[in-house]
């Protein structure tokens, strides 16, 4: 029987005629390429007019080819392009390179790499609109076009083939601006090549090669830290890039060798160099790399739990660096898009974000291997939370302590609305205040002041805020109790109990004046620190694993107690939402909290240990709703206090909810037996490193069910142990460790000021003492500031940090003054006896405070032989401050004896 015509079948054998034609020139063509860049002898030879026209007809009929059959040659036509066409040339052009790339190298390269951007976008639209695949919510090229083709028409296999081909092309485009960058221009900039690697992340998420791709383009960024993290994240999707574990060997190998080259501390030396604060970090981040080193690739390394206390302390002072500019936030909603430091002098909260990651990622890994190093990590990652918490806490608390407030009705938080649905917080408007010092004309008179917004420049302290301060005053001195109870022992039977007694008044009073603070400021406060997002997903980690929250529970109170105190401290009042214009309403975003993402849970995706965390999750919401940085903040403190809703449910946690306050309550009633703190460290080292070495003996011998069921009661006991080391060595570092014992309170008079400002910078930044600025010495400065410039740098220094707000730094209030007993006072003054006696006073005041304790204060003076250094013939200035127990010092060998004390203690 004859065949009848068909005109489709023609068309595909011409098609596939045409097809086999295209891949037989671009073969000959490929050949000719390789032959003439053979015959190169230096850069500008490769960018020659007869060459340049020959790649770009090669690169057309590359994309002919892979156009016309994508199935057949598709795959073959994509990598032909992307290596004869583009990454060859640049590879050779490196090889050729001398010295350094002249200008008209730069020129040719930076043409070559621009014409592949375009030539990659352009396959991009060609691509979205031929195969009907909506690039426009992933890819921010504003080239897309919406697609005119019927779905119908594309088949699933070449859909599948054309999403193959966009997740290369974003790799390419990465991998161009990434060769861009090390030309080294003056436009580089490294987020743009990042854009497109998580471009390519965002459409196919279960790839790692873009991980792998951001972690080389990290390599010299934190000192490791980054292209580590990178890796890691790599190897952790389901489809990892092959050479990623080699670099990652790499990296940890080059981070082993720096270790080894760290000089040792001799202890008895006469002279420590002490490291900066960059070689902290460095020293930091390098045992923490050595520690994940240790935990991934299981390595048997002995006295790993040193390694641990060492990472942990070295972490606890790296935090107390301050940024190095206040007013500067360093979290950004995408983690990744910000350039890193290549040699950090502070730890920001991208890099804290990232050694988390880092430790939930391994420990993920160790869960599905069952690894008996598993309960270390977990008791060292929560050890990390539990910093972190403490941080943050110690933050807000001073920065609310310090800032003034109007009174008003109190405002409840919507942590009842979260535990509780439909019950509303009560609604009240709050005024923001500025704290200022007050340089009032009558110098005698002068006193520290805070400004309303509404209120004159020249209002006095005590009038305006009269109703602020007698709060403030009978409840603040107790959080300063708790520093002196920290700085020395007391021999009081019941000094713990006055201590707690104390302690708790203190948080209840931080917390009423929690809620009524404005919103806003208490929103820039929580987020001024940068460690919410690290909190959250520590948090977010925890929910889906409560067994590691009973395990805390069953060993130690302390990581219970801590989320408390954060849940509470947090717990903003969010009714008067219009106030801080958010977009949306509260108690909308309280119903649907567990459907919203945050940028943390994009970067977290498909992660094994937030699969259930994350099983609700609506990810296209962040696509679909432009959320700005405060409503991330917003959405941030809700999901954690929601997770104060389930410690709530967990049975044996102590956690209740006060419906009368609003309050998490955590009974700590039962905790104190179980913790003996008479253990050395040493030993309780040990004993953990013992009991690690019986795990793996013991391993072998047990079957997969005993296995999993022995390795968590280990878990739960490890990390009560761990834990217990871990309050041990802090409570030995509080309380008397020194050779040298240092008043915890220090008073600074105008001298020391104006002549050592950088000396009492650094006694402020250590957080190791309360430093006190008394009226008296404002209203010298004051006087001072019109024929001293030093007087008016110093003033406006002392305004810039009373204004943020520091428990550790601030002015004499008014009630703070107490009458010098014993002494019949002068009856005529000179204006320098009337500045001393007022700082007598103050400083009297807080040694009355602690009736019985020694060495509670020193004053210190820019030198002794000024302000109160010599006898008057009425009395003597130095027998007035010794007969109330004051020390006088001057500040030059107060600071050199701290600075000796500090190296003793490393």
């Amino acid at each position: 029987m004859k065949k009848s015509f068909n005109p489709t079948d023609i068309q595909q054998k011409e098609s596939l005629e045409l097809s086999k034609k295209l891949y037989r020139t671009i073969g000959e063509q490929s050949k000719q390429l390789d032959d003439a860049r053979s015959c190169v002898f230096n850069v500008c030879d490769l960018f020659a007019p007869a060459l340049r026209s020959q790649r770009r007809k090669f690169c057309d009929y590359c994309d002919r080819l892979i156009f016309s059959d994508p199935l057949l040659y598709g795959r073959k036509g994509e990598e032909l392009l992307w290596r004869k066409g583009f990454y060859d040339v640049i590879s050779m052009a490196k090889r050729l390179k001398k010295k350094e790339f002249t200008q008209e190298e730069v020129s040719s390269i930076q043409a070559h790499i621009y014409s592949g951007i375009g030539f990659y976008h352009h396959m991009l639209t060609k691509l979205s609109i031929q195969f009907n695949i909506h690039l426009q919510t992933t890819v921010d090229c504003k080239m897309l076009l919406e697609s005119n083709v019927d779905p119908a028409e594309v088949n699933d296999e070449l859909k599948e083939w054309a999403k193959q081909t966009v997740y290369q092309c974003l790799i390419y485009l990465g991998d161009l601006s990434r060769y861009r960058l090390e030309l080294k221009t003056k436009n580089s900039d490294p987020s743009i090549a990042i854009r497109y690697y998580l471009q390519a992340i965002s459409f196919k998420p279960n790839n790692g090669m873009p991980y792998n791709q951001m972690g080389t383009l990290a390599m010299y960024q934190n000192n490791l830290l980054d292209a580590v993290y990178h890796y890691l994240r790599c190897l952790a999707c389901k489809v990892p890039f092959e050479g990623t574990t080699n670099n990652l060997q790499n990296l940890f190998e080059k981070n082993s060798k720096f270790i080894e080259q760290l000089p040792r501390i001799d202890e008895d030396a006469d002279c420590i160099v002490e490291p900066d604060k960059s070689d902290n970090i460095r020293r930091f981040i390098a045992r923490f790399l050595l520690l994940i080193d240790i935990w991934y690739f299981n390595k048997k390394v002995p006295k790993v739990y040193s390694l641990c206390h060492q990472t942990y302390k070295n972490l606890e002072e790296c935090l107390t660096y301050c940024k190095p500019t206040p007013s500067e936030s360093d979290e950004s909603s995408t983690l990744d898009m910000v350039p890193s430091d290549p040699d950090p002098s502070y730890i920001n909260g991208q890099m804290i974000f990232k050694a988390i990651v880092i430790c939930l990622l391994v420990i993920s890994k160790l869960q599905a291997n069952n690894s008996p190093s598993l309960s270390t990590l977990i008791a060292f990652t929560l050890s990390i939370y539990s910093q972190l918490i403490q941080k943050l806490c110690r933050h807000i608390e001073e920065a609310v302590l310090n800032y003034p407030t109007t009174e008003s009705k109190r405002s409840c938080g919507v942590l009842g609305e979260i535990i509780k649905t439909g019950k509303k917080g009560s609604k009240s408007k709050l005024r923001r205040r500025k704290a200022l010092i007050v340089e009032s004309e009558e110098s005698d008179a002068s006193e520290n002041g805070y400004e309303s917004d509404s209120s004159s420049s020249d209002e006095s302290y005590t009038s305006s805020n009269e109703d602020v301060l007698v709060e403030t005053s009978d409840e603040d001195i107790e959080s300063h109790k708790q520093v002196m109870d920290d700085s020395q022992t007391a021999s009081a039977p019941n000094h713990t109990k006055d201590k707690q007694k104390g302690a708790s008044k203190n948080k209840d009073f931080v917390l009423r004046k929690v809620q009524k603070m404005d919103i806003n400021i208490m929103l820039e406060i929580i987020n001024e620190e940068g460690l919410l997002q690290s909190i959250r997903v520590v948090s977010e980690w925890l929910k889906s694993d409560k067994d590691i929250i009973k395990s805390c529970v069953a060993t130690t109170s302390t990581l219970v107690k801590q989320l408390v105190q954060l849940i509470n401290l947090i717990n903003i009042n969010f009714s008067s939402a219009r106030s801080i214009n958010l977009k949306f309403k509260v108690s909308k975003i309280i119903k649907n909290e567990s459907k919203i993402p945050l940028p943390e849970d994009v970067t977290l995706k498909n992660i094994r240990l937030f699969e259930l965390a994350q099983a609700e999750y609506d990810w296209d919401y962040l696509r679909e709703n432009d959320i700005t940085s405060r409503e991330e903040n917003v959405i941030r403190i809700l999901k954690i206090l929601s997770f104060g809703k389930i410690l709530t449910k967990i049975e044996d946690t102590g956690v209740t909810f006060d419906e009368t306050k609003n309050i998490l309550i955590f009974d700590e009633k039962d905790w104190s037996a179980g913790v003996d703190s008479g253990h050395s460290e040493s030993c309780l080292i040990e004993e953990l490193e013992r009991q690690e070495e019986t795990e793996v003996v013991n391993k072998p011998s047990l079957t997969n069910g005993e296995l999993k069921s022995t390795s968590e009661n280990h878990k739960m006991k490890h990390m009560g142990q761990l834990w217990l080391a871990s309050e041990v060595r802090a409570l030995e570092t509080r309380v008397g460790s020194t050779k040298a014992t240092l008043s915890p309170y220090l008073v600074i008079d105008a001298d020391a000021l104006i002549k050592y400002t950088r000396m009492v910078k650094q006694l402020v930044y250590s957080r190791q003492f309360i430093l006190l600025v008394p009226v008296a010495v404002v209203s010298a400065l004051d006087d001072l500031k019109k024929e001293c410039i030093e007087a008016r740098d110093a003033i406006r220094w002392l305004e810039a940090q009373f204004q943020r707000g520091n428990r550790f730094f601030r002015a004499q209030r008014p009630h703070e003054r107490a009458a010098i007993p014993l002494i019949k006072y002068p009856k005529k003054k000179d204006k320098e006896m009337h500045v001393f006696i007022q700082i007598i006073e103050c400083c009297y005041y807080f040694t009355d405070q602690q009736k019985g304790a020694s060495n509670v204060v020193t004053f210190l003076m820019g030198t002794l032989n000024s302000l109160g250094g010599g006898d008057n013939k009425e009395f003597s200035y130095g027998g007035l401050a010794k007969s109330v127990g004051i020390i006088l010092e001057s500040i030059t060998s107060f600071y050199a004896k701290w600075k000796k004390n500090m190296g003793t203690n490393r």
